[in-house]
């Protein structure tokens, strides 16, 4: 039995391209210390990988936990049943966005949260222009044939001129003839800080009246979103191709993780997004937003989903899945979901990598040092055969040297302790790619 946890994003990893050590940005040697442990993992024998869910997800307890005591009832504590499909490169990912969204009928209703969106096309190798695949000219498709699109898109400074493009083009989009149904997209800035942001990348296809049994919504999680640079090969040699269609913003590929679920776990990603939009804490509603071109158009509250089919077993597939999310405990308009904020994200990746008996494969934007992790490998590593870890490039001390210090302080302790069962990789810095992936593999099993 395959055992998936999808917090962020679930992929298969790339090959990576480059080693290096950031002791070397940093004046540091590679000397290890007296006490390190010289095995490469090849003197430990295999052993039997953990294959209950209930081994590797986090118990009902353990998830009320993550939320200060309180209890979620809005989302299964896990679910079985599910057909996964991941995407090893994000081509793959647009192509069948785009397949599931030219297949909704009238009634079905797209609930997308993004962290950007912009009106690119997502079949950019035969459409560059986006005239029939671009995402407005997608969304206005779904609203034509009689289905809603929600979009709550963070308030992203960053990707400001994409976000009010889209947010301009799918507002604009005419109500559908059939049955009023529209498309909104609303800013979101519910956050406790200025620099927090909302990073939940999913989108959730919802039938409105599925009665048969079967009936399964499906939904997208991982890395991605509808915007700039996303768009790219396994091989990473299409800039023409994204130059042309004017994808390329900073980089020259994209490497991340998305997968698509079809089954009960997609019922716990809607159920996610629905508190979210139906609020009453409303967003983005300051004068500095305003000032911004930040405003939002008036919007309704959308429907709880309206499935027969169970919330926690399925028969689509073989996959079993926990949803597990982060909400700060620091903002005082989460009451509808998380009123004491939800850190289960991190207890079960802390847990899952305890439960190594094998390997360890980390795919990460971001290696950075953070006490609980450190202790949970530390504990694992004699026991296991190899950590691998894929990370950015790391080449300048000057712009990048806080994170190069959190790099530092994650890799020293392993690389000095484990030298040749510890291997980061990264990939070359000329050819410009950025690894965005947060994926963390275990055993094959999780």
């Amino acid at each position: 039995m395959l055992v998936l946890l999808f917090i962020y994003a679930v992929a298969i990893s790339t090959s990576p391209a480059t080693a290096f050590s950031p002791k070397s940005l940093l004046g540091k040697s590679d000397s290890t210390a007296s006490e390190a442990d010289f095995s490469n993992g090849t003197d430990i024998k295999a052993r039997q990988p953990l294959l209950k869910a209930t081994d590797w997800f986090l118990t009902e307890q353990e998830i009320t936990d993550s939320r200060g005591g309180i209890p979620r009832t809005d989302l299964a504590v896990y679910t079985t049943g599910n057909a996964v499909t991941s995407f090893t490169a994000t081509k793959e990912f647009y192509d069948s966005v785009y397949d599931d969204l030219s297949t909704t009928k009238e009634g079905d209703r797209v609930l997308l949260s993004a962290y950007a969106t912009a009106p690119v096309p997502l079949k950019p190798d035969i459409d560059p222009t986006g005239a029939k695949t671009g995402v407005d000219k997608v969304f206005s498709d779904v609203v034509k044939r009689g289905g809603n699109v929600n979009i709550l898109n963070w308030q992203n400074l960053k990707y400001r001129s994409f976000n009010l493009k889209a947010r301009d083009a799918i507002n604009a989009i005419p109500a559908s003839p059939i049955n009023g149904a529209k498309a909104v997209l609303l800013f979101d800035d519910r956050l406790p800080t200025i620099v927090s942001s909302y990073h939940q990348k999913t989108m959730i296809i919802v039938a409105d009246n599925a009665s048969k049994s079967e009936d399964q919504p499906v939904a997208y999680v991982g890395g991605l979103d509808l915007a700039n640079d996303r768009w790219d090969t396994i091989y990473h040699n299409n800039s023409a191709i994204r130059d042309a269609s004017g994808i390329t913003f900073k980089f020259q590929g994209w490497i991340d993780g998305h997968i698509r679920i079809h089954g009960p776990a997609a019922k716990d990603v809607a159920n996610n997004f629905i508190p979210r939009w139906n609020s009453d804490y409303l967003p983005s509603q300051s004068i500095k937003d305003n000032l911004l071109d930040f405003e939002n158009p008036p919007y309704e509250h959308i429907p709880q989903l309206n499935y027969v089919s169970s919330n926690t077993t399925g028969d689509l597939g073989k996959q079993s899945i926990q949803i597990t999310r982060t909400f700060s405990c620091k903002y005082k308009h989460y009451k509808e979901f998380a009123p004491r904020g939800e850190n289960s994200l991190f207890h079960a990746r802390i847990k899952a990598i305890k439960n190594a008996k094998n390997f360890i494969y980390i795919e990460d934007q971001y290696f950075i040092y953070v006490p609980e992790l450190m202790a949970a490998i530390m504990e694992v590593m004699p026991k296991i055969q190899r950590l691998v870890v894929v990370a950015n490039p790391q080449t300048s001390a000057f712009s990048n040297a806080g994170y190069i210090k959190y790099l530092y302080e994650m890799v020293s302790p392993l690389r000095e302790k484990y030298p040749n069962k510890f291997k980061m990789y990264t990939v070359k810095a000329d050819l410009d790619l950025i690894v965005h992936t947060k994926v963390v593999i275990i055993d094959d099993v999780y």
